[in-house]
């Protein structure tokens, strides 16, 4: 069974699509011509710390080009410096993830235990959006590595969506983690302000390199779609 709902990847399109209410209690943090960062409290998640929501497109990057860099560890591992190692286990039936990241030192690494899942939805108007939800496991989910600390409140959710020409992608993206240990929250909040955009930056660069290396069509599996 899913560890996500069908309905739940239907009410992130839904959020996404309701540009009336998606950025109540949300106020604008960062922003370039590409996209806009808002940030708003994590009431629920972590005092004093921060939840991100970052909106914006890419006229270069096909929608499908996206969402397999964005699922692609192996192929992470050869861009993103930060990352030391990952794991496939399995979770009550569920795929899913053991990922370790470098802290700068004298600070501990971090890992994550994470179900990570894609889902295609299809509204009224016959587009489809590619759904990537992501979120953290109970601490005793995977066993935890001595000098690491381990991420047990993270959340990572995009809906990619086809531009008006259907070249390019849309990105709606909400991004949570709280990375615990003694790192002052003030500092926490002031790395957000650089680390969310670059990023975004980071896996714009790298889609347009994939594409390169990889000109031909990405095909997704509609056999699984569901209907908005």
């Amino acid at each position: 069974m899913p560890f996500f709902s069908k309905d739940t990847f239907r009410e992130y399109v839904n959020r996404c699509k309701n540009d009336q209410d998606f950025l109540n209690g949300w106020e604008l943090y960062e922003r370039n011509p590409e996209f806009m960062v808002y940030r708003k409290p994590a009431h629920g998640k972590s005092d004093k710390l921060f939840q991100y929501r970052a909106i914006g497109g890419w006229n270069e990057v096909k929608p499908t080009t996206l969402a397999q860099v964005y699922l692609d560890l192996d192929f992470r591992k050869q861009w993103d410096k930060h990352m030391l190692g990952y794991q496939y286990f399995d979770h009550n039936g569920n795929k899913a993830i053991h990922f370790e990241i470098k802290y700068p030192w004298p600070l501990s690494n971090r890992d994550y235990a994470y179900v990570m899942e894609q889902q295609l939805v299809q509204d009224e108007n016959d587009i489809v959006h590619i759904v990537i939800l992501g979120e953290s496991l109970p601490v005793d989910s995977f066993p935890c590595s001595k000098g690491t600390i381990r991420i047990d409140t993270y959340l990572q959710n995009i809906c990619i969506s086809p531009n008006k020409d259907g070249h390019g992608c849309l990105i709606f993206m909400d991004y949570f983690d709280d990375p615990k240990g003694s790192i002052p929250k003030s500092v926490i909040n002031w790395a957000a302000k650089t680390a969310v955009p670059t990023f975004v930056n980071n896996l714009k660069n790298v889609c347009l390199e994939y594409q390169r290396e990889h000109p031909g069509d990405i095909f997704l599996d509609t056999s699984d779609i569901i209907k908005l």
